[in-house]
């Protein structure tokens, strides 16, 4: 065979591999579609919800992965995994919780697998969230509800058909045969197009989803013959997050805004990415046993605020994913700890920026 002959041969092979590259990258993969409507005529059971046990007499512990995001540079992801594993044997947790932008940019689906494979490797229950960078690769939003539901240990549910966003679903804390905590996860992770100045911007919550919530932790009280407290998890912060820190921050000579101390704690580094609708959440949950919100989204902030007693407050980055335009200052978890006393919420540095 010729030298020219043997070139032509490997040219096309390369050809073929970077062709065969292209397409499992960027094919969509598409998964299967949200079958089960809601109506608040329903009737509530607690049965038919996602339950873990406290054990009496202990703290029930929830640790928050916050903006994993795990992108296209292996390096980083790594980092963020050793981050992870460290998380998990310091605070050894009962329930893991992802707020949202788990992965992100080109191979969502690789990342994805690699993502329940490292999950379920800790043996603990998990529940993620969706957020607005997960769908921009080329798994959808189903695709990963696929994955996630058919791992062993993963609470997560695609949430009502007839209601915006995958992954509205609730878990409850039991202890023996009480509940103890109803915990929201809810997806509020995309942008829409209000119009006018403002443009594009984080999506409000729906409405639907407000009823939904209060449909949940109403039928819990009805089913037990007494409220039962509850926390919300989703991407976005709330408007009252953003308005808080309008009001109760003050901007330190680094440019930060701290939350003054009788108010809260941690500083933004800049005001929270909230949605420019307020459609109501808070204000229904706020009398319906609410008592924390945990946030993600914006990185560089690890603030949180009290309004009207409930606790308002994001989760610490973990992981440096992704470094171009990421300027937290410090990775690592948020702890939530549920006990007699009541509720201790921490962060949990495992290491600084670099």
């Amino acid at each position: 065979m010729t030298t020219k002959a043997k070139l032509a041969i490997t040219a096309a092979v390369v050809a073929v591999v970077l062709l065969a590259a292209v397409l499992i990258v960027f094919c969509p993969r598409s998964g299967g579609a949200k079958t089960e409507y809601w109506s608040p005529l329903d009737e509530y059971s607690s049965a038919e919800v996602a339950k873990v046990q406290k054990t009496a007499g202990e703290d029930f512990v929830i640790l928050l992965f916050t903006d994993i995001q795990l992108w296209s540079f292996a390096w980083d992801n790594a980092e963020t995994y050793e981050i992870m594993d460290e998380l998990v044997g310091r605070v050894d947790p009962d329930l893991i919780i992802l707020p949202g932008d788990n992965v992100s940019g080109l191979g969502t689906d690789f990342l994805t697998r690699s993502l329940v494979r490292k999950m379920e490797s800790y043996g603990i229950p998990w529940a993620p969230v969706f957020g607005n960078h997960d769908a921009e690769g080329n798994a959808t939003l189903l695709w990963q509800a696929d994955r996630f539901e058919e791992a062993e240990h993963c609470l997560f549910d695609r949430g009502p058909a007839n209601m915006y966003g995958v992954g509205n679903y609730f878990v409850n804390i039991f202890e023996g045969d009480e509940p103890v905590y109803s915990l929201c996860l809810m997806d509020n992770g995309r942008y829409t197009d209000y119009g006018g100045d403002i443009g594009s911007s984080e999506i409000w919550v729906d409405f639907a989803q407000i009823e939904w919530y209060k449909w949940n932790v109403d039928g819990l009280a009805a089913e037990y013959g007494a409220r039962v407290p509850s926390m919300t998890f989703s991407h976005f912060p709330y408007p009252e997050m953003r308005d808080a820190v309008e009001k109760y921050a003050v901007e330190g000579e680094d440019g930060r805004l701290y939350i003054r101390e009788e108010y809260g704690g941690g500083s933004c580094a800049y005001e929270p990415c909230a949605p420019d609708l307020n459609s109501g959440l808070f204000d229904v949950a706020k009398t319906s046993g609410l008592t924390h919100a945990f946030f993600g989204h914006d990185h560089e902030n690890d603030a949180y605020v009290y309004v009207d007693g409930v606790r308002l407050g994001y989760g610490l980055k973990t992981g440096p994913s992704p470094a171009f335009w990421n300027d937290a200052t410090e990775y690592g978890g948020t702890v939530i700890a549920i006990g007699e006393g009541g509720v201790d919420v921490r962060n949990e540095v495992i290491c600084e920026a670099n």
